[in-house]
């Protein structure tokens, strides 16, 4: 398997096992859907600084992606909860203060 390919699979699979859609993946790392699509479908090769975005975007170390026998597992996963609740807890917050924003143009 070539390097390309393990690092696509190695994408796709870590975005599943965290339940991840595309879309979301695509919004956390500053890309489209269709590119993740793409990519997942090995049409879109995509470049390191996007391998790193996406690496970010799912909370592994860049190294994890390139890793033919690396699965998400072996990644510690209490880290992975506390990251997605504090992810979580700023997307209210964000979510609240637009809610707040747009009552009080109501006013």
């Amino acid at each position: 398997m070539n390097l390309e390919t393990i690092v696509i699979d190695n994408i796709r699979k870590i975005r599943k096992e965290k339940g991840i859609s595309q879309e979301k993946l695509a919004e956390y790392c500053g890309t489209s859907a269709s590119y993740i699509g793409l990519m997942e479908t090995y049409k879109n090769i995509p470049k390191l600084s996007t391998i790193e975005r996406i690496a970010e975007a799912l909370n592994v170390p860049p190294r994890m992606l390139f890793d033919e026998d690396n699965p998400i597992s072996n990644y510690d996963l209490e880290k992975q909860k506390e990251i997605i609740k504090e992810r979580l807890k700023k997307e209210i917050i964000k979510n609240l203060e637009n809610c707040i924003d747009e009552a009080l143009k109501l006013l």
